[in-house]
């Protein structure tokens, strides 16, 4: 039995208090104090286990965020020595991970700071903005997506970023939303429901 709550033990939201209950996908605006303060009533920890990876009535929470300079996106490819197995290889515009209970203080936007500094090496950081929230709940990708949903925040940097876990991707750059466009059909499935959004004229 696993009670005391551990610094990696994974933040969970009981999919009846976030959605309602509802299966969906797509990208939702939300208000960035509206999400906080419901996550903070409704959030809960959990040893990550097989089991988690398949009870679709808990969505695990994702810190999910775009790297962006001037008007330009940093993109790459996953190697399929990285992480999930169910995502081997495939092209993405968004980084980040499991919110863990170590992850949580202060606003959303700080529950960044571990998978950004793991992940990324930025010279320097100008601004973080909150869009909303990325889900899925169809059978693509062995329904990894049904398990999971993305707090989806865009990091505006300056100069030289570049993605530390080079072992772990492959093909990496900075593109407009013209080219990462012509790359739509090479990105994981959130990625392309991200891309879509912010095409859009986010």
């Amino acid at each position: 039995m696993h009670d005391a709550i551990g610094e990696k033990d994974l933040a969970v939201v009981p999919r009846q208090n976030l959605f309602s209950g509802e299966y969906w996908s797509g990208v939702r605006e939300m208000g960035e104090e509206e999400l906080f303060q419901l996550l903070s009533r409704q959030m809960v920890f959990k040893e990550r286990t097989e089991e988690l990876e398949k009870d679709e009535s808990l969505k695990q929470v994702i810190p999910y965020f775009l790297v962006r300079r001037d008007d330009q996106y940093l993109t790459a490819r996953r190697k399929n020595t990285q992480g999930e197995k169910r995502l081997h290889g495939g092209r993405l515009i968004g980084f980040g991970g499991h919110l863990r209970a170590g992850d949580i203080k202060g606003r959303m936007k700080d529950w960044l700071e571990r998978e950004f500094d793991e992940e990324i090496e930025a010279e320097k950081v100008l601004g973080i903005s909150f869009f909303g929230v990325v889900n899925h709940d169809g059978p693509e990708d062995n329904g990894v997506h049904k398990v999971h949903f993305g707090l989806i925040f865009e990091i505006q940097v300056e100069d030289e970023a570049k993605i530390r876990e080079e072992d772990k991707f492959q093909e990496e750059e900075f593109l407009p939303i013209e080219s990462l466009i012509w790359k739509r059909e090479e990105m994981e499935l959130w990625s392309r429901l991200v891309l879509d959004f912010i095409a859009q004229g986010k």
